[in-house]
């Protein structure tokens, strides 16, 4: 379970991360639109070579989409885990 555990804590990083990235690319360097699609700017003159998003933008939103899933999953693994042993959710008697 420490395999999950460490998966949860890096996808609990990288989650606001990388949205923060995201808002950085959207906002401030305009190099995705507001439905995280590619937007290069426009080519100089001569230039025939199309633009197309480098390996950064790629594993950004990769990253951006799979991260919070990662979180969830680990979350609900671990609550599972401790549900099955008796020691999540249970009401003990007062005596």
């Amino acid at each position: 379970m420490a395999v999950v555990r460490m998966l949860r804590i890096v996808a609990l990083v990288a989650w606001p991360v990388s949205w923060y990235l995201v808002w950085k690319e959207i906002f401030v360097w305009h190099h995705m639109t507001k439905t995280l699609r590619f937007r290069a700017p426009d080519p100089p003159p001569g230039v025939t070579v199309t633009p197309r998003p480098g390996v950064p933008v790629i594993c950004l939103r990769a990253v951006a989409v799979v991260a919070p899933v990662v979180s969830v999953l680990g979350f609900a693994a671990e609550a599972r885990k401790a549900a099955q042993a008796g020691g999540f959710g249970r009401v003990r008697p007062r005596s």
